[in-house]
């Protein structure tokens, strides 16, 4: 576990010594689309989810259009 520790610290210390447009940059290319990602997929969870959970029987998770938007 130190392996990890000591990588951490290290990517820790090059990314707080770069320049700062550079950062933000760098975390917007990363983070936007892992946030993007991990909240598409906690919503199909959650769909998924109180699909299973509900009183109505042979229930199923919302449909999506390609906008996003429930379908009638």
């Amino acid at each position: 576990m130190d392996w990890l520790f000591a990588w951490w610290d290290a990517v820790e210390l090059w990314l707080v010594q770069l320049w700062y447009p550079l950062l933000v940059t760098l975390v917007l290319v990363v983070l936007l689309p892992v946030c993007w990602y991990l909240a598409r997929l906690l919503d199909r969870a959650i769909d998924v989810a109180g699909a299973r959970l509900t009183r109505v029987r042979d229930a199923e998770p919302p449909l999506r259009t390609s906008r996003g938007a429930d379908l009638p």
